[in-house]
């Protein structure tokens, strides 16, 4: 402790010289010697106490006390774990109380008077304040790790002693204030707080001290966006939107929706939103939390409500067609602009579904008046786009533009809730997936053509998306549902039932596969949307009635798909491969002629490397059919499950055809063969799904037991004899090291031969 004594000695005679990251890192030493003494001795505790007593300047107590707190958040490394929580909860209950109300009476002494200018100290004063307030509210409470924390667990969970500190008369009016009389940075610092002041625990409330938070933040929040306080500085605009989902997030409103400040701030967030939207340039990130806010409200909301003036329902519901609306044409917008300089709002996949969810979260809502917005925006589009292909235009733009209203008819038919959807919003949903169909008819003709300008991926994915979207609300696992979506979609596009439905939606996956190059992420898609299909139980059997299915078993390696073609797309190979595998194996007794007929591209390809000798394997004409046929026959294997079907396999590669796979370990200047085919071993070698389970009086264990170990031991040697130099240690040696390592495991886990009795042969 007489290190952390001489630290705070030094803070306390030098610190004003001292530049602040010097006192920044002092401090967190002194905190780390507090941490680790705490309960060994009293005078690790008092030094806090120290420095809230006033031990140092006001401007410095802030800074240190910051750093204890950051510090006593930080996660420690594992070993330290147990130790760290106890001081934490101690430091949580004796300490962190103190500490914010120190930094909110700094903030209060800080703030200005309304029309008085500020010191550059009392300026730092007051920033140090804040983010010391920031802190604390941030503490981890209850102990959460970071990787638990997500967007359910966002209330803080401060303990009910706080009370006395945060029900205090004037509480929020500090905060609104300040922000009022303070410029940027510390406004948006402001804000900052506030949006975790909004987070607060709705139980740490009694009911009455609820709606007095409620009405009181719902106000402040009406004042700065009726007169834009603040918000031509986007970190205050930002935290502000954020404010805003917090708030909606973590309190209902309905304490408040029948007062005015309820209908205030929806009619202020209504106009604040509009103008919101039109500015992902300036703030991207912002939207998000816009729409969130009104997904929430719109979550609540009942149709019933509409024309209750009562509770704001009128508002919200001119409201939320009008989000839709101004969204899609914020976003078309902000496509065409952002087309030259290639930062485009579609980049960012992930955030558009997450932007798009709350979109159709607000269209569910009220779907009589939010359907007919997104139809009449993609029908529109959809006829500039047939009337630029017909005068032959340049279409570049309007097929990114036209992804918005793709992905709204996708997330809004995947926003579908069975036990509240109505028939009429099952024929709204037959109405938007037929003419995103008509839509995706003009774009294949278009890649068809072989216009010079490629095709646009992100209308490519958005076109998926509605496949996905549509498969999954109207046919999934439970069978072909007989819902008004179908009797329409049959006058419409003539699709009467889910297994038309599902045979349209395999043919569009592989017309993507022969049209797009492996790299593309439409392929990827593709390839995962036709992994999804033949995943389920119900849903393989339901792909396996389909002629299309049949004609591709049939012609599985075909020259077409280009995608095949490569040998750096393993992932891919194994999902297509895998999928083909389900489906072939869908019947529980599928005949020996369906298994030879598709083996036969397979069948061809093996024998004819077996007939070379080994020196023309590594010739670059040769190499790459060995190893496509390697890890083509790697995915199948991986998706068999049963025993039946196992033999099946197993039967067509023993005794002979498994030689090639012994020629490709020999083959040690190539280390891709190599490895495709120890790979190709060990999957062959695992016991999935107890499919290796074979009889007591059976060979066909030590058999693979036999040929897996032989191919280890091959690699081993030439691995040992070789004298080449090794370039990449990793894919040279490494790698296939793991790999035999891996098949080892899984044979000696698989149990196919009494390894026990070996030494008895002298083995």
């Amino acid at each position: 402790m007489y290190i952390g004594v001489s630290l705070l000695e030094a803070i306390r005679e030098k610190g004003s010289e001292m530049p602040a990251f010097l006192v920044d890192d002092i401090t967190r030493t002194l905190a780390l010697v507090v941490m680790f003494t705490w309960f060994d001795m009293s005078e690790s505790r008092d030094v806090i106490d120290q420095v809230l007593e006033g031990a140092v300047h006001r401007v410095l107590a802030l800074q240190m006390l910051r750093a204890f707190v950051e510090e006593f958040n930080r996660e420690l490394p594992a070993r330290y774990i147990a130790r760290q929580r106890r001081v934490v909860v101690a430091f949580r209950d004796k300490q962190l109380k103190a500490i914010f109300a120190h930094a909110l009476e700094a903030m209060r002494a800080a703030t200005p008077a309304p029309g008085s200018d500020t010191t550059a100290e009392q300026r730092q004063a007051l920033s140090q304040s804040l983010l010391l307030q920031r802190d604390c509210l941030g503490f981890d409470f209850i102990g959460l790790a970071p990787d638990e924390a997500s967007d359910d667990a966002v209330a803080i969970q401060i303990p009910s002693t706080w009370k006395d500190v945060v029900q205090v008369d004037g509480f929020l009016d500090a905060y609104f204030d300040g922000y009022a009389r303070s410029g940027p940075p510390i406004s948006s610092q402001f804000i900052e707080v506030l949006v975790q002041v909004a987070s607060i625990r709705r139980s740490f409330y009694m009911e009455a001290v609820r709606v007095q938070f409620v009405r009181r933040m719902a106000r402040g929040i009406s004042e700065i966006l009726s007169g834009t306080i603040g918000l031509e500085d986007v970190e205050n605009y930002h935290h502000l939107c954020r404010l805003l989902a917090r708030f909606r997030c973590i309190h209902t409103l309905v304490e408040i929706e029948d007062a005015a400040e309820y209908r205030d701030l929806l009619a202020a967030v209504a106009s604040f939103t509009m103008t919101g939207l039109t500015l992902w340039e300036w703030s991207p990130n912002s939207i998000a939390p816009l729409l969130t806010f009104w997904a929430k409200v719109a979550a609540t909301h009942d149709v019933r409500d509409d024309s209750n003036a009562a509770i704001a329902g009128d508002v919200i519901s001119e409201t939320l067609p009008r989000v839709v609306r101004e969204f899609l044409r914020a976003m078309v917008a902000a496509t065409a602009r952002a087309a030259d300089s290639g930062d485009s709002p579609l980049d960012n996949t992930d955030l558009v579904l997450e932007n798009m969810s709350s979109v159709a979260a607000i269209a569910r809502a009220s779907y009589e008046r939010c359907a007919p917005v997104v139809l009449e925006t993609l029908r529109e589009m959809a006829a500039e786009y047939q009337e630029m292909l017909r005068t032959g235009q340049d279409v570049t733009v309007v097929e990114l533009q036209l992804a918005w209203p793709v992905y709204a008819v996708a997330l809004c038919i995947s926003a579908r809730q069975p036990y509240r959807s109505l028939p009429e919003d099952d024929r709204r949903d037959a109405d938007m997936f037929a003419t995103a169909l008509e839509l995706d008819r003009l774009v294949q003709q278009r890649i068809q053509s072989n216009i010079s300008t490629p095709p646009c991926e992100s209308l490519e994915l958005a076109l998926l998306q509605t496949h996905v979207a549509f498969r999954s609300s109207f046919i999934g696992e439970g069978g072909h549902k007989v819902t008004a979506v179908f009797a329409q979609l049959s006058s419409l596009v003539g699709l009467p039932d889910g297994a038309a439905v599902l045979d349209l939606i395999l043919q569009k996956v592989l017309f993507n596969l022969r049209s797009w190059p492996a790299q593309s992420p439409v392929v990827h898609r593709s390839l995962q949307l036709f992994h999804d299909m033949t995943a389920g139980y119900v849903s393989v059997r339901q792909v396996a009635k389909l002629d299309t299915i049949t004609l591709l078993l049939a012609n599985h390696s075909s020259e077409q798909l280009q995608f095949l073609h490569s040998i750096d797309e393993y992932k891919q190979r194994a999902l297509y491969y895998g999928g083909l595998a389900r489906v072939l194996f869908a019947s529980d007794t599928p005949s020996p002629a369906q298994f030879v007929e598709f083996m036969h591209p397979w069948t061809a390809t093996v024998d004819e490397l077996l007939e070379m000798p080994e020196e023309q394997l590594v010739q670059d004409a040769v190499r790459p059919n060995l190893i496509r046929v390697l890890r083509d026959l790697r995915g199948f294997l991986a998706a068999i499950s049963s025993k039946n079907n196992f033999m099946r396999f197993f039967e067509w590669l023993m005794p002979q055809r498994i030689e090639l796979v012994h020629r490709a370990v020999r083959m040690g200047r190539d280390s891709h063969v190599q490895i495709a085919g120890l790979k190709f071993l060990a999957e062959f070698a695992y016991n999935r799904t107890q499919r290796l389970n074979f009889d007591v009086s059976s060979a066909n264990g030590i058999l693979i037991f036999r040929e897996a170990s032989q191919a280890i031991w091959e690699y081993g040697r030439l691995a040992i004899d070789s004298r080449e130099p090794v370039r990449n240690v990793y894919k040279e040696r490494y790698k296939g090291v793991a790999v035999c390592f891996t098949t080892l495991m899984r044979l000696v886990a698989g149990k196919y031969v009494a390894i026990g009795v070996m030494p008895l042969y002298g083995d």
